[in-house]
Formats: C-alpha cells, sequence, structure tokens
C-alpha cells in the first residue's frame, strides 16, 4: 500500500502511522502521542493550553468490574511535553454525576473540589477545569 503525503497550507502534519501503529492497543499511550503532536505546534497549541482526552475500558480496583475511564490532561500541563504521569483518570460515570449537583453558573468554583470524587487512579494529576466538558460529550477521543 503506498504512502499518502498530506500537506497543510498553515500547520504541520505530524502524524505518522508507523509510530502510531506501535501504540495500537494502548489508547493512553495513543493520547499521549497525539497529545505530543498537537502541542508541539505553537501555531496551533500555546504552551500550557489545549486539552485532550480518551475514554476506554479499564477495571475497577475494588469491583475487578469493567468500567468506563476518562483520561484528560491534567491540570496546568503543557502538551507537547506531557508523559502519561500529566494525566488525570476519572470514572466517567461519577464525572457525569455531577450534573446531579451543579447549582449554576456562580457556583462553578465549588464543582471543582467535586473532581476529586470522580478519581478512578489515585495518582492521577489534578483534573482540568475543562474535565467535565470531555466526559459530557459522547466522543471517546477529544482534542482541542
Amino acid at each position: 500500500m503506498g504512502t499518502t503525503t498530506i500537506q497543510f497550507k498553515h500547520v504541520s502534519y505530524l502524524w505518522n502511522e508507523a509510530e502510531a501503529a506501535k501504540l495500537a492497543g494502548d489508547e493512553v499511550a495513543l493520547l499521549v502521542y497525539r497529545s505530543n503532536l498537537l502541542g508541539a505546534d505553537l501555531r496551533l497549541t500555546n504552551y500550557g493550553g489545549g486539552n485532550t482526552s480518551c475514554k476506554a475500558m479499564a477495571k475497577d480496583p475494588l469491583t475487578g468490574n469493567e468500567t468506563e475511564v476518562m483520561w484528560v490532561k491534567g491540570s496546568g500541563g503543557d502538551l507537547g511535553t506531557m508523559k502519561r504521569n500529566g494525566l488525570a483518570a476519572l470514572y466517567v460515570d461519577r464525572l457525569r454525576s455531577l450534573k446531579n449537583v451543579y447549582r449554576g453558573i456562580e457556583f462553578e468554583d465549588e464543582m471543582v473540589e467535586l473532581f476529586n470524587h470522580c478519581i478512578y487512579d489515585l495518582s492521577s494529576k489534578a483534573p482540568s477545569i475543562d474535565s467535565p466538558l470531555h466526559g459530557f460529550l459522547p466522543f471517546k477521543h477529544i482534542d482541542h
């Protein structure tokens, strides 16, 4: 199969199929890979800006049951240099439950403290302010 070269006028196409193929089956590794690419081009993402996430199934450490987990860039992280330990991992069902206690825009600051009740990986970075946005959207992969 031939290789297609994609050319863009204003940004560089950095995706490498061979590199991505090495990470196949590890959604979190692919998240880190695409995050680093997005953050590498400062025409797209300012240092410390942007956010990425992925949702995948993982084993709950208490029940042993498969549960949906979202990995999202941790608060204050930089996409261009982020590693796996720069992510926050959250239970999707708990994150979505935040809508049950949301009291309106004037109380949004209190929501940030509730993010801790959604943490799946206890060694996670602090979740970013964009975590609910990523959790509420139905897409498995979000980059912005």
